[in-house]
Formats: structure tokens, C-alpha cells, sequence
């Protein structure tokens, strides 16, 4: 299918995210990469000669997937998240790990944390078509403490010089936005429940980035943390868990007031306590856990109902919800962004509303709203195709049929 030669699809519905409608027998046309024109196929306009017309018959037409935070370089098949590994080896691991995700109908691909800024390599590859795969937006490895978590990666960062050097340097790489471990995490060694680094450090981060044009997104599992970044002004917080020392979480509606307020958008990433909960019950049955894991799996069951409880509280107080499934975690793997958005139905999102998540929302995090999230005249043709209604039954976003990256089809299962 060549760019210059327009393309006509027909499906059974499509689903129009800016209108929020499903649309019935619809048609979209592609030219050049891009949405020329789409509506009903009542009011389609007659095809030329050269046009090729694809029809999908019962199939629904939505926007290319967003998967809003991933690391590529991460292997996840039960392997820790401070898997060590050359560099080598965690760019051929993101190289698997895109084309998955490209398959699965994800289209544009937010990576939180790379290994020592491989993937901007990966990207260089992408644009000078050595490999095709789908829209990357970087952030390079992310700053952290020495010792902090996730310094494997490369991005250790102390103090306000530190920091101001590491954001200039990421700028200079290429980084779409700058990330920032604003508590501890999964490493061994950290708290989750704590703050990483001060509030001067954190706006000094802020204002740095912001001064070149990037925004920071902040990796907050603890109270002191997530109030910090609410303060230093975060663009996105990611995973927003209200996590206390004892591993339980307890949400706060007054700091969710306060994000919406700022006007910071939130990744949830919920699904990952279920294949944490899912991993641990398989255990369980073929043999002991151990002390730790018997405790996190009596926690697990209190842990996502106030994960839950947060998105439904993020969602009253105005909070824009992105998808993003922390795909390269141990039981995390790739191609599973429905998971996420079934987990997102399951908390108290409609599917319509789990699909903004996305699509349009995420696109609208990403500053990307005049690019992609949406089927509209003039944005790039990345486009899915699924049996069934993912608005009726998200679970439909599970039997992708075809992909297209920019007016090419990239994936196809007939």
C-alpha cells in the first residue's frame, strides 16, 4: 500500500473519541499517512480509479493505542526489575518488546526509564526505517538518588546540580520528557513509602525542564512524595499510590483535589497488582511462599481496592487519567494494554471512558492532540481494527485484527 495511493476503509463501526459516539457503518479515508476524510459511507464520496478499498466487514475501527508508561528495555517474563543486563542486550530486548506492543494495536509507546539512553538509538533506527515500529516518546534513563530506585538504569542524579546537569543532558539526547524518582520503589534498598528527593530538589527539576521546553513526569508510590510533586508542579504522576510504611495504601481526596487543581494528569497503573496477585496465588498452589510473599499476598486484596477507590476518587475530582500498564515488569509482559483498561472497568471507568484513557486523553498528556488520539481529518492514519465493541465489552481490545502505523498496515490476523 503505497503512501501516495489513497486508501478507503470499511468496517461495521468505528468508535469517534472527540464526539463520543460509536459510529455505524463508517468509511475513513487515508492519503499520505493521513486521515483525508471519514463519516458515514451514506455520504462517502465516490472513489477514484487508483483507490484501494479495504473492507473490514464486522470489525470496529478505533484510534491506534496508547500505552502511557512501559520500559522497553526490561525483559519481564518473571525476571526482577533490576535485571542486570548489557546495554546491548537491553536494546535488542526493547526491539522484541516494541514490535509486541505494535501487534497488540499499541501504536505510540511512552517509555518511563530506559537503560543509559539506548533507546534513543532505537528511535534514530525507526526514523531512518533500519526498523519499523511504533511512535516512541523518550525520557531517557530516569533521575534518581545514588542508590535510589531504579539507578541500574544510569540516571543517578544528587542535589540541585545534579539534577540541573542530568535534565541538560537529557535535553541534549533528544528526551521528550524528563522522569523523576520522586520516592523509592521495587529496587532493593528503597522505601516506597518515602520521599526520595526534597521539594527544592523537585522544582529545581521542574523549572529546569520546563525552561527547555520539557515536561516531568514523576514516579510517586508514597504520600510525602506524591504531595511534593503536587507542590513543584509535575506535569503527570505515575502510579499515585498513597502507599504507607506498612505497605497499605490509604487515598487522599484533598491531594487529588489539589492535581486536578494543577491540572497534572495521573497513570494509575493498577493492573500490576493483579499479575503480582495472579503470580502469587499460582505459587501458592504448587509450592510455599515465602514470609514476604505470604504478606503481600494477604495485603494484595486491601492494595487494589484502594487502587480502585483512587481512580474512582481521581475521577470525581476532575483528575485526567492516562493508560499505562508498566509493561517490563515481572509479571507485567507486553502486548497486555487491555488488561490495564479492563482493570480501569472493573475500578469504575465506563469502556468509553477507559478508551479516552488510551487515546484522546493520553494524546492530550503527550501534547500530541494534533497528531494522533483521535480519527480525525489531518492526523496520522494509526488506526486498529477489533472483533466486537470495545464501548459494549472492553475486552475487545483483546482480538485485534489490524494494525496501521501511518497509513501502513503493520499487523494483520485475519
Amino acid at each position: 500500500m503505497g503512501q501516495g495511493t489513497l486508501t478507503v476503509i470499511k468496517a461495521k463501526s468505528l468508535v469517534d473519541v472527540e464526539g463520543g459516539v460509536v459510529v455505524s457503518n463508517p468509511y475513513v479515508v487515508i492519503d499520505g499517512g493521513r486521515i483525508k476524510s471519514w463519516g458515514n459511507q451514506s455520504s462517502m464520496p465516490p472513489p477514484g480509479p487508483e483507490t484501494v478499498i479495504m473492507d473490514l466487514k464486522d470489525r470496529c475501527i478505533l484510534p491506534g493505542l496508547i500505552n502511557s508508561h512501559v520500559h522497553l528495555c526490561l525483559p519481564s517474563e518473571g525476571k526482577p526489575f533490576y535485571y542486570q543486563q548489557s546495554d546491548e542486550m537491553a536494546l535488542l530486548t526493547a526491539v522484541r518488546n516494541m514490535r509486541v506492543e505494535l501487534n497488540s494495536g499499541v501504536t505510540t509507546l511512552r517509555d518511563c526509564g530506559d537503560q543509559n539512553g539506548v533507546l534513543f538509538a532505537l528511535r534514530q533506527a525507526l526514523a531512518a526505517k533500519i526498523l519499523s515500529g511504533p511512535r516512541l516518546i523518550l525520557c531517557g534513563p530516569p533521575l534518581t538518588t545514588t542508590g535510589g530506585h531504579a539507578a541500574f538504569l544510569g540516571g543517578a542524579a544528587d542535589g540541585s546540580t545534579g539534577i540541573i546537569r542530568a535534565v541538560r543532558r537529557r535535553r541534549a539526547q533528544g528526551a521528550d520528557f524528563i522522569k523523576i524518582i520522586a520516592t523509592g520503589g521495587g529496587t532493593p534498598g528503597t522505601f516506597p513509602a518515602l520521599a526520595s528527593y526534597t521539594l527544592d530538589e523537585l522544582k529545581t527539576a521542574v523549572e529546569t525542564a520546563h525552561k527547555l521546553g520539557l515536561p516531568v513526569a514523576a514516579h510517586c508510590r508514597g504520600i510525602p512524595g506524591i504531595e511534593n510533586c503536587v507542590e513543584a508542579r509535575v506535569n503527570q504522576i505515575e502510579h499515585a499510590c498513597f502507599e504507607l510504611p506498612d505497605g497499605t495504601l490509604r487515598f487522599g481526596p484533598q491531594v487529588a483535589d489539589r492535581m486536578a487543581a494543577a491540572g497534572i494528569h495521573v497513570t494509575p497503573t493498577i493492573q500490576l497488582y493483579r499479575d503480582v496477585q495472579a503470580h502469587l496465588k499460582r505459587k501458592k498452589h504448587k509450592r510455599r511462599l515465602t514470609r514476604d510473599e505470604s504478606r503481600r499476598l494477604r495485603l494484595l486484596p486491601s492494595v487494589l481496592e484502594e487502587k480502585y477507590r483512587a481512580l474512582r476518587g481521581f475521577m470525581a475530582a476532575g483528575v485526567r487519567c492516562v493508560a499505562g500498564n508498566d509493561a517490563g515488569l515481572p509479571y507485567t509482559g507486553f502486548g497486555q494494554l487491555w488488561r490495564e483498561l479492563t482493570t480501569m472497568v472493573d475500578s469504575g471507568m465506563s469502556p468509553f471512558q477507559a478508551i479516552e484513557a488510551a487515546t484522546s486523553n493520553a494524546a492530550q498528556a503527550l501534547h500530541l492532540t494534533d497528531t494522533i488520539g483521535s480519527i480525525q481529518p489531518g492526523k496520522q492514519a494509526d488506526l486498529i481494527a477489533v472483533d466486537g465493541d470495545p464501548t459494549r465489552d472492553i475486552n475487545a481490545l483483546s482480538r485485534v485484527r489490524l494494525v496501521m502505523r501511518v497509513g501502513r498496515i503493520v499487523f494483520q490476523n485475519q
